[in-house]
């Protein structure tokens, strides 16, 4: 039996037991006007998706969420929400997971386990609402990817909701007084490859350079060879 998640009092959650996809769910009540921190938890998605339009395979006894917000915020700032909810996924993984493991974030929006994916997180937003999905490998992951449970977890979704929840309120109410670099030196703590060269490849050309951080909106900081700084504000990172 999945544990009913213990979650901050702002907090209104929406449990179900299948849907498409969270995030379209959720999207759809945002424009009904439900209020910041409305929460959509299933247990099952059939639809589920991840940035670009990519799939995300959905297994049973894993975390699918979506989290309502309504900042008062620019369009550059609420992209920063990406960040804040990958290091409350580090923050709430280090926690759960007992055995021996290198927990990294990779630019823009996974969490790795020893550099295999374990989590996702796909931020959408319209003008007064920002929806924060996440997707979690608690229980077991397809092939080539991570789970939690692999790595010693023995708490289930709703337990590591729980959990990620309050650490999202945290960092949230955080952001809101402090603003983004407390969130981006924490990100960058757990950046996967930073220093490293990289490749990022977008639709129609590729950078190869130094990654050399993440600047104030998020965007990925390449050095080119002859030392020129290229902010990228989207596009798949591999190595060089």
């Amino acid at each position: 039996m999945t544990h009913r998640p213990q979650l901050p009092p702002a907090f209104n959650i929406i449990e179900l037991s299948t849907v498409g996809s969270t995030n379209e769910h959720i999207k759809q009540l945002a424009r009904s006007g439900y209020p910041a921190f409305t929460l959509v938890w299933a247990h099952e998605q059939t639809a589920g998706k991840g940035r670009q339009g990519n799939g995300w395979t959905s297994v049973p006894g894993n975390l699918y969420m979506s989290l309502l917000l309504r900042p008062n915020a620019t369009a550059s700032q609420t992209g920063q929400l990406s960040f804040l909810a990958a290091v409350a996924l580090a923050e709430t993984v280090k926690e759960v997971v007992s055995k021996p493991v290198q927990i990294s974030l990779k630019w823009p929006n996974d969490l790795l386990l020893n550099a295999r994916k374990a989590a996702g997180i796909l931020l959408e937003a319209e003008e007064d609402w920002v929806v924060m999905g996440i997707g979690v490998n608690v229980a077991g992951a397809p092939d080539a990817a991570a789970s939690l449970a692999a790595f010693g977890c023995m708490e289930d979704a709703g337990a590591v909701l729980g959990k990620l929840a309050v650490r999202i309120k945290s960092l949230y109410d955080s952001w809101t007084q402090k603003g983004f670099d407390p969130i981006r030196a924490e990100w960058l703590h757990y950046a996967h490859n930073i220093g490293s060269t990289i490749q990022v490849r977008m639709p129609k050309e590729y950078f190869t350079g130094r990654f050399a951080g993440i600047d104030d909106s998020g965007a990925l900081e390449l050095e080119m060879p002859g030392g020129e700084k290229r902010a990228i504000c989207s596009g798949e990172v591999f190595i060089g």
